[in-house]
């Protein structure tokens, strides 16, 4: 490995490192207001298999329509109150339930979540199934009850001027370095003689 590509690759990683160092793996999720939330009943379904549930969150991806009723994900994870662009701490991870309802219900939903868009907030009142034999052992609700609880919005991801500083100073870096490597055996010969 010629002497600068070396170089390179060092002060590369010694700029990841740096940028690492600030990050953090997982903060305190803000709690789910289910009880149970969608972590228990993946974790205890038989204590929950038949049981009715009031089940909260952002309902994220699409309605399913299939005839007189409708799929839904609904999810209760720490971002469904507000997302990483508007002030959520980082932590926890995409947590959801399949929901199974009334056609009719699913379409009082507005918005739905993707990246764009914070999806509409419902409570869902229906029967948890562990392994639901309607629906091939998957694991779901049968709400018989919607209710948007707030409304969805679309997500404003604001150009933070920090970032594009360290953006524009590693391009700048890169650039550098690229020339130095493509220039290195010129310049070694210039400073010797």
């Amino acid at each position: 490995m010629r002497r600068p590509t070396a170089l390179i690759l060092v002060l590369l990683m010694l700029v990841a490192l740096f940028l690492v160092s600030g990050c953090r793996a997982s903060g305190t999720p803000e709690p789910s207001p289910n009880v149970p939330s969608s972590l228990g009943l993946v974790e205890e379904p038989k204590t929950y298999d038949g049981v009715e549930v009031d089940f909260t969150g952002e309902v994220i991806g699409e309605a399913m329509v299939r005839g007189d009723m409708a799929w839904l994900h609904i999810n209760d994870d720490a971002y469904y109150v507000r997302n990483v662009e508007e002030g959520a701490e980082l932590g926890g991870y995409n947590a959801g339930m399949a929901v199974w309802l009334p056609a009719d219900n699913a379409a009082a939903i507005m918005h739905f979540g993707d990246y764009k868009h914070e999806g509409d907030i419902v409570t869902i009142v229906g029967t948890f199934n562990a392994a639901c034999a309607e629906h091939g052992g998957d694991m779901d609700i049968h709400a018989r009850e919607l209710t948007v609880v707030k409304a969805g919005h679309v997500v404003v991801d604001q150009i933070r001027p920090e970032k594009v500083i360290v953006a524009v100073v590693l391009a700048l870096l890169v650039v550098a370095l690229y020339l130095l490597d493509r220039n290195w055996d010129h310049l070694r010969e210039r400073f010797r003689g």
